[in-house]
């Protein structure tokens, strides 16, 4: 009987608390359904005209403006014609204290907080001290313009005590309000929190002109050239020639060239120093240790760098604006690279369909090689298929031929030295092209030391570059194997 009347009293219990949770819970919803969103400033954004911020802390006064322009964006409609309107975009800009790019996004951000605005709290419904509260002079005076001519401006304070609010009033309401984080930060934005920091994209892939020059580096100058196709020079992809520093143009190499500068477009101001400068020694840009200069198809980067900073900062300019700024100078290490890191390391990179004649002397030795192309049938710009291959005017197999102009064309630079060539060269190779814009080519191996040649590049006695002894005496190799395959075959 006992333990039967223990069970009803847990059960009794258990009642009771059950109510209890279920009072709680419909109090708690009606006290949450009764309170009410507090707005403080509701308006119709795409009516804002003009906003303007006072900065009391700074002395700064910003003054945005929306207008409307021509769009930019080109549009996919195919049934577009040429008496089409253009399409119409609305923007911002900034008129006070001078004109520079904005982050769209932040202005409008801006305008929401003006356009949106409800409190966390009300404060005080009739404040006699407005000193406590940092209102009494306030850090910020927000003011927004609408089209029918009317105005809402709004008071920032300091922050509150939890350090996640901050204090606010509006104009006309006699109310203290304390408003999220993110209102508070927006209107005692500066001016450098509106501006793009952003610097053009360069489309690695279309490079046109690359020039980088600074104190104790060579001065690099690449320029981009249309291929005209297959048939002209063996390569599908636009060829870049080094124009500086070497005296005789060479080729780039265009992948080792697109590593390096990968990270290109990763260059972003990291400060505004001052946008009109009275004096650029004062950041060692009146002679720039460093200079850049590069464009795809469409854009162009152009950047001289300053004295270097303390805090892993450098002084930098852009060559479309006057300005000053700060950019960390790690993100430009890779610009550090040396002509000979990029350089294409072949020496003879010739098509076979360009090849008249190529003539090879040295070792007591000449033989010439030729090819005879017939050209009936053949559709312009087609490469041409009917070819006869001989060695010293004798017809030789296509395939000894050209493995043979493989070992000539698999040439290439070891190291780069600046040097007198001297002596007798070891190998001379002559090549006649059938193309107007490809002249002839002489490229001359003298000794150097035991394990090098001097590369003589079209009777240049001052040579640039190195090649192993070892290369020139497979070219031999190879002729070889070429006359004891023609030989074998007669």
């Amino acid at each position: 009987m006992k333990r039967m009347h223990s069970m009803i009293a847990l059960l009794v219990i258990l009642a009771v608390l059950a109510g209890l949770y279920a009072y709680l819970s419909h109090s708690r919803g009606n006290e949450q359904a009764e309170q009410e969103v507090i707005e403080i400033s509701e308006l119709d954004e795409n009516k804002i005209t003009q906003i303007v911020l006072k900065n009391k802390n700074t002395g700064e006064e910003l003054v945005f403006e929306r207008q409307t322009r021509a769009s930019d964006k080109k549009e996919q409609d195919s049934g577009s014609g040429e008496n089409d309107e253009p399409d119409i975009e609305t923007i911002w800009v900034v008129t006070k204290p001078y004109p520079v790019e904005l982050i769209q996004s932040k202005v409008t951000e801006l305008a929401g907080s003006f356009s949106d605005l409800t409190a966390e709290i009300i404060v005080e419904e009739d404040p006699q001290d407005l000193s406590i509260y940092g209102l009494e002079n306030p850090s910020v005076i927000g003011t927004v313009s609408l089209q029918d001519g009317t105005k809402t401006t709004l008071y920032l304070g300091n922050k509150t005590a939890d350090g996640i609010t901050w204090y606010l009033m509006k104009e006309g309401d006699p109310k203290v309000y304390t408003v999220a984080d993110l209102h508070g930060l927006r209107l005692s934005y500066s001016l450098s929190e509106f501006r793009n920091r952003d610097l053009p994209d360069i489309d690695l892939s279309t490079i046109k002109y690359l020039y980088i020059s600074g104190e104790d580096k060579r001065e690099i100058e690449i320029i981009g050239k249309k291929n005209s196709g297959e048939e002209q020079s063996g390569y599908n992809q636009d060829i870049l020639e080094i124009n500086k520093p070497y005296k005789t143009t060479m080729r780039a190499d265009s992948y080792k060239l697109k590593k390096i500068l990968g990270n290109i477009n990763d260059l972003t101001i990291r400060e505004f120093i001052d946008d009109h400068p009275a004096d650029y020694s004062e950041y060692g840009l009146d002679q720039p240790g460093l200079s850049l200069i590069i464009e795809d198809e469409e854009n162009t980067l152009e950047l001289v760098f300053g004295s270097s900073l303390e805090d892993g900062t450098i002084y930098f300019k852009t060559g479309d604006s006057e300005g000053v700024y700060l950019m960390d100078e790690a993100s430009i290490e890779f610009l550090s690279f040396e002509p000979f890191d990029i350089l294409d390391k072949y020496v003879l990179w010739y098509n076979i369909q360009d090849i008249d004649e190529v003539i090879i002397e040295g070792r007591g030795r000449k033989h010439t090689l030729s090819i005879t192309r017939t050209d009936e049938g053949l559709e312009e710009g087609e490469v041409q298929s009917d070819q006869t291959y001989f060695l010293d005017g004798k017809e030789v197999e296509k395939k000894y031929f050209e493995d043979f102009h493989k070992s000539l064309i698999g040439i290439v630079i070891d190291a780069e030295k600046a040097h007198s060539a001297h002596g007798t060269p070891e190998l001379k190779i002559t090549y006649h092209f059938n193309k107007d814009d490809l002249k002839t080519r002489i490229i001359e191996f003298y000794p150097y030391d035991e394990g090098s040649c001097s590369l003589v590049l079209d009777g240049d006695m001052e040579s640039e570059f190195l090649v192993y002894h070892k290369r020139v005496d497979w070219v031999f190799s190879s002729l070889d194997e070429l006359i004891a395959g023609h030989n074998r075959d007669e």
